[in-house]
């Protein structure tokens, strides 16, 4: 199990990481790959007419496997095949790295407006949004956003023991994907049973108008979760909340790197 390293001994000075550029594929090449699931110990063919993909890349299908991350073990443009017969590649993670990066506990933190954005991490972790049909009804609708204060998470209002606890353990264990903030606007994506989407501001050292996707009825530990983290790192002086920032997981963010070829200079 990882820790956040909340201990000030444990947050070391470390050099900046440097990413260079990287172009993004543009000409769709067809072709058949093999994608593999986490929990499968065999490989799945799809047809891919979309991407020029590339092994280690991470892709969502269509069919059995929808909605679930696959990592391409092997492409081939020699084949003949009835596109009716194959399943297909629908959505390719948005991959390549910009930005300057320091590492922060178990987290890469960027001040840098190149720095990844929420909507590129989301491709790594979920699948694209289908439009909704004109018989669906697609409204969201917002009821009050919790506030949680950054200065003490634990005294928000509505704050079960049992969820804060949980949401420590969440701290600990690698779960908080994501972290950005911009113009006072945060997005969060945090592992659960399923990838969670959170959504909130920051006014006053406050978090406000905070919302998670997930169903629990209340004050939820991914929330709590993400309050955590900011309050430590920024009580800390590891994280300057006056700023616009990008906090990366640093498991993913180097397992990206390397799955994309890229390198870094320290």
């Amino acid at each position: 199990m990882r820790t956040m390293g909340f201990g000030r001994d444990e947050m070391k000075e470390t050099p900046d990481v440097l990413l260079p550029t990287v172009e993004e594929p543009k000409t769709p090449v067809k072709s058949l790959v093999r994608v593999h699931f986490e929990d499968e110990a065999y490989e799945l063919t799809y047809f891919n007419d979309r991407f020029d993909l590339k092994p280690g890349d991470r892709v969502f299908v269509s069919g059995k496997r929808a909605g679930e991350v696959g990592i391409v073990n092997s492409v081939s443009t020699k084949f003949r095949i009835k596109v009716s017969n194959y399943e297909r590649v629908i959505a390719l993670a948005q991959t390549p790295i910009h930005g300057t990066y320091k590492p922060i506990a178990d987290k890469m933190l960027s001040y840098d407006s190149a720095a990844l954005s929420a909507e590129a991490f989301r491709t790594w972790v979920m699948p694209p949004e289908e439009p909704a049909s004109e018989e669906e009804d697609d409204e969201i609708i917002y009821g009050d956003g919790y506030e949680i204060p950054l200065d003490d998470p634990h005294s928000a209002d509505g704050v079960d023991k049992a969820v804060f606890g949980r949401a420590l353990n969440y701290c600990s264990s690698g779960r908080i994907g994501y972290i950005s903030l911009r113009d006072g606007v945060g997005k969060a994506y945090v592992e659960g049973e399923q990838w969670y989407e959170l959504d909130f501001r920051i006014r006053n050292n406050t978090i406000e108008e905070a919302y998670c996707d997930c169903p629990y009825p209340g004050l939820c530990k991914h929330l709590l979760a993400v309050a955590v983290t900011l309050s430590v790192m920024a009580q800390h002086g590891d994280l300057d909340l006056g700023r616009d920032f990008v906090l990366i997981d640093a498991d993913r963010f180097f397992n990206m790197i390397k799955r994309n070829g890229q390198t870094i200079t320290l």
